[in-house]
């Protein structure tokens, strides 16, 4: 019985794994995925904080305006919470659907307390930005 339930919860990890391994997720459980259009509207509102995911070097290149960094190797419960409080909102980034950095940030974030319907998901990242033709901050 116990080798059964250890099998299972390999399969499950391994699956998770491999599920995030293969770049952006389509979507994350409790939080609100966004596409340009929608993110572009949120970065015009009041109370939005964008957190792009990318390195440092990539960022300075240009980011979604008014966004603040945070390397996702520094992405910790304190260091998100510096940020932004857990009742605030907050839109996650990264550079496209090639990389799991913004769904694997806002899973965290969701695991950490941050509330549904407070956690943006913006999938498709700065690439779309760009090709949406929306201007960058640098």
């Amino acid at each position: 019985m116990n080798k059964i339930k250890v099998f299972s919860m390999v399969v499950m990890l391994v699956s998770f794994t491999h599920a995030w391994a293969d770049g952006a997720p389509g979507k994350v459980i409790g939080a609100t995925t966004a596409d340009s259009w929608l993110a572009y509207k949120l970065s015009s509102q009041d109370g939005f904080t964008f957190v792009d995911l990318r390195s440092l070097e990539e960022y300075k290149e240009g980011h979604v305006p008014g966004a603040v960094h945070l390397d996702y190797n520094d992405l910790t419960e304190q260091s998100l919470a510096a940020i932004v409080d857990k009742k605030s909102r907050v839109v996650f980034y990264c550079s496209g659907v090639n990389s799991e950095l913004a769904g694997w940030a806002s899973q965290k974030a969701l695991d950490w307390g941050w509330q549904n319907g407070f956690v943006f998901y913006y999938r498709t990242g700065i690439n779309e930005w760009v090709q949406s033709g929306l201007s960058l901050e640098r």
